[in-house]
C-alpha cells in the first residue's frame, strides 16, 4: 500500500508532520509519496478560473484548499496499479494505518467514510486498477462547468465505482478517542498548527446562512463564532493538540523535519507553534 498526500506550500509543513504519525506507525518512509501542487502545471494554469461549486460559480485559487483535487490524480499518478491510501494532508495516523487493508478487496473500487450520507474523499483507500480517471480531462470538465465540485469531492462524478462505507474511526473529524486510527482535523479554523495566524482559505458559506448566524449574535443567542473570526482559532479539544504536539516533536526526532523548514513556514504565515503553549 502506498499512502499518497496531495498537498501546496500552505500545507508542506503539516504534511510532513502527518507523514511522520504514519512512520511511527510503521509505514516505511519509501511508501510515502507527497503529490505537490506546484509540480502539477496542468492543476496550476486552472488558478483564476471559474469553476461550479454547489451550483455557483465561484474563481479557483491557490488558496489552503488548492491541493484538493489532487487527490483524483494519485491513481493515474501510481500508473493505474497498487492500493493506494490517498489523504489530506490534515489526517494523522493514531493506530496502523494496515488496519484499513481489511475493508478492501477486489471487488471494491474505493473504501472510504460516509458522513450525511455521502462518500468522503479525503481519506479514500482506492484499488487503483479499478480506476480509470483521467486527471487533464477531470479538471477539463471541472473548469468547463460540466460538472460541479461537490460531485468530484462526493464521488458522484464516476458512477462506475463499487465504494466500500467504513467505519468513521479511519476518518475521525476532530476527534480523539479509544476507536480513532485516522484523525483528520477538518474544522480548518481550528487546525492546530496555524493558531493565531490570520486565515487563507475561502468560507463556502450562503449569505443566507451568514444573515442568520450574525442575528444571533445580535441577539446574544448561540451562532456559529468562527465564521467572524479572521485568524485560525485553538483548537477546543486538548487530546487533538496533544496527538499534534506529539507527532511534531516525533517528526523532529527522526529529522522528518528540521527548524530551518519550521522558521521559513513561521515566516511565511504558514505555520504557528502557539499549539505548543499550555
Amino acid at each position: 500500500m502506498k499512502i499518497l498526500i496531495p498537498r501546496n506550500k500552505r500545507q508542506k509543513l503539516a504534511s510532513k508532520i502527518a507523514a511522520a504519525s504514519f512512520i511511527k506507525q510503521g509505514i516505511l518512509p519509501r511508501n510515502i509519496i507527497f503529490i505537490d501542487f506546484d509540480d502539477c502545471p496542468m492543476l496550476v494554469e486552472q488558478v483564476g478560473k471559474k469553476y461550479l461549486r454547489n451550483g455557483k460559480i465561484k474563481i479557483f485559487k491557490n488558496d489552503l484548499q488548492s491541493f484538493t483535487l489532487l487527490r483524483f490524480f494519485g491513481p493515474e499518478y501510481l500508473g493505474f496499479k497498487d492500493l493506494a491510501l490517498i489523504i489530506d494532508p490534515d489526517v494523522f495516523a493514531i493506530k496502523n494505518p494496515k488496519l484499513i487493508l481489511n475493508e478492501i478487496n477486489d471487488a471494491v473500487s474505493v473504501a472510504c467514510t460516509f458522513y450525511d450520507g455521502k462518500p468522503r474523499s479525503e481519506v479514500m483507500l482506492v484499488n487503483c486498477k479499478k480506476i480509470n480517471w483521467n486527471f487533464k480531462n477531470l479538471l477539463s470538465d471541472l473548469f468547463k462547468l460540466k460538472i460541479d465540485y461537490k460531485d468530484l469531492i462526493n464521488l458522484d462524478f464516476d458512477k462506475s465505482l463499487k465504494i466500500k462505507k467504513i467505519d468513521k474511526s479511519f476518518n475521525s473529524h476532530d476527534k480523539v478517542n479509544s476507536d480513532t486510527i485516522f484523525l483528520h482535523t477538518t474544522n480548518r479554523i481550528t487546525q492546530p498548527w496555524k493558531e493565531g495566524i490570520l486565515i487563507d482559505f475561502e468560507r463556502h458559506i450562503s449569505k443566507k446562512y451568514l444573515f442568520k448566524e450574525k442575528i444571533k449574535k445580535i441577539f446574544g443567542m448561540k451562532y456559529d463564532y468562527n465564521i467572524f473570526q479572521n485568524t485560525y482559532q485553538r483548537h477546543p479539544e486538548k487530546d487533538v493538540i496533544n496527538k499534534f504536539k506529539e507527532f511534531y516533536y516525533y517528526a523532529k526526532k527522526i529529522n522528518f523535519i528540521n527548524e530551518n523548514e519550521i522558521n521559513l513556514s513561521i515566516r511565511d504565515n504558514f505555520f504557528s507553534k502557539n499549539f505548543l503553549d499550555n
